[in-house]
């Protein structure tokens, strides 16, 4: 795996998997995606003419937090929702992870307790 500055980070988090948040999880999960050369895609939520936080969806809602793709190492799209350690999918998110799996991507739930398993994959494209 080489000397990724990344696992470093990653380790160090693994320590605070009960208290790590969904937003601060998927900031080490893009860094790692980026270090192993995967293009990535996150939809980012923004602020609403009354001040509150909406991702607008023109669509079915659900779809998963993560995207990536490896350009130069082939493999299956990565097709990823996060989610703190105690967090739970909702129907939307379910549905839409398992129609992307049935379309031949790898649709996963990762959380922070995944961290070995998260490195493994993005290091290795193909696998």
């Amino acid at each position: 795996m080489g000397n990724c500055p990344c696992r470093d980070v990653a380790k160090q988090k693994m320590k605070l998997d009960s208290k790590i948040s969904e937003t601060d999880f998927k900031d080490i999960v893009i860094s790692i995606a980026k270090r192993y050369g995967w293009l990535v895609h996150h939809d980012l939520p923004s602020m609403n003419r009354r001040g509150a936080w909406a991702t607008h969806v023109q669509g079915d809602t659900g779809f998963p937090d993560l995207f990536m793709v490896h350009p130069f190492q082939g493999g299956r799209p990565l097709v990823i929702e996060l989610k703190a350690e105690k967090g739970k999918l909702t129907p939307g998110q379910k549905i839409w992870l398992n129609a992307c799996e049935m379309a031949g991507c790898h649709a996963a739930v990762w959380k922070p307790s995944d961290m070995e398993y998260i490195l493994y994959t993005l290091s290795n494209p193909r696998a």
